[in-house]
């Protein structure tokens, strides 16, 4: 019986020792535990305490910049103030911050390059010279213009003679041409090579004068005028029809190309028939002139 109470006891001990052991290792790392977080804490209050410094410094800089910046924009505003007084186009030489832009008090505005093409601008006059405030837009010098308005004019001037020296008179008259009445039919055939050899040369005289830049933006820009002046450089027909009714009055076709312009009822053709190409039709601008003038002119 002793036997069995002192074996029961062992066990009783063995049992409470095997649930203190890992206790006793619990509370052993629940305490390493809290002394790591509280280290870990103290780290963070002094990172706390290290970007708050940091963040009042930087507010005191951030205050220090904006009363310097005030400073210097009041210091600007009267620099500016000053040369406005002293020379007025100095306030517009800044471009803006975000094109596009248009200040009501600015006699200029701002446009990206790209813009220009897009402009229904004429760029030349008649006779083939760069319209001055054209010249201006594109910084063009006196010299510039000087050259270009000898080069432009000369090789319109030699197309508008050669469309003279090839037009020939035929019996097919356009649409719209019938009726009592003699009529008359101008067409000029297309000249591929001489009109090549002309878009060359204008080009070549452009980009020689303007820049590469300057020149294609020319191009751009005077396209409907070109292709109208110069029948696409020679590459399509140009034929001319007229026919002058008892009354006086005219009716008169224009087609080039794929482009053609009618009028009638008119007492007059001289706005609507190329200058060059008028005097081809003197015998319909006389009224005493009885002859069918659509045959072949006399030799």
């Amino acid at each position: 019986m002793r036997v069995h109470k002192t074996t029961l006891i062992l066990v009783v001990l063995l049992a409470a020792l095997a649930l203190w052991i890992p206790q006793r290792h619990r509370l052993a790392e629940a305490r390493l535990a809290l002394a790591e977080a509280g280290e870990q804490l103290a780290r963070l209050d002094e990172r706390i305490a290290a970007a708050t410094a940091s963040l009042e410094s930087t507010r005191r800089l951030l205050h220090e910049q904006h009363v310097n910046h005030a400073a210097t924009v009041a210091a600007a505003a009267k620099v500016e103030q000053e040369l406005a007084r002293v020379d007025p186009e100095s306030q517009w030489v800044a471009p803006p911050s975000a094109p596009p832009y248009w200040n009501a008090g600015s006699p200029y505005v701002w446009l990206r390059k790209e813009t220009l093409p897009k402009l229904g601008v004429r760029v030349f006059t008649d006779d083939g010279e760069l319209r001055p405030e054209v010249a201006s837009v594109l910084t063009a010098n006196a010299r510039q213009q000087r050259a270009l308005n000898t080069a432009a004019p000369r090789l319109l001037a030699e197309y508008r003679a050669l469309e003279v020296a090839n037009a020939e008179r035929t019996d097919e008259h356009l649409p719209g041409i019938a009726g009592d009445g003699p009529k008359m039919t101008i067409r000029i055939n297309p000249m591929p090579e001489q009109g090549a050899r002309l878009k060359q040369e204008f080009e070549t005289a452009l980009r020689s004068e303007l820049g590469e830049q300057r020149g294609d933006l020319v191009m751009k820009l005077s396209e409907g005028w070109l292709d109208s002046q110069f029948s696409r450089f020679g590459q399509v027909p140009k034929t001319i029809s007229v026919i002058r009714h008892p009354d006086g009055t005219f009716n008169a076709s224009i087609q080039s190309g794929h482009s053609s312009t009618s009028v009638g009822g008119t007492t007059t053709i001289d706005k609507y028939i190329p200058p060059h190409l008028l005097p081809l039709f003197s015998d319909m601008l006389s009224r005493t002139d009885s002859a069918d003038p659509t045959g072949p002119p006399e030799n």
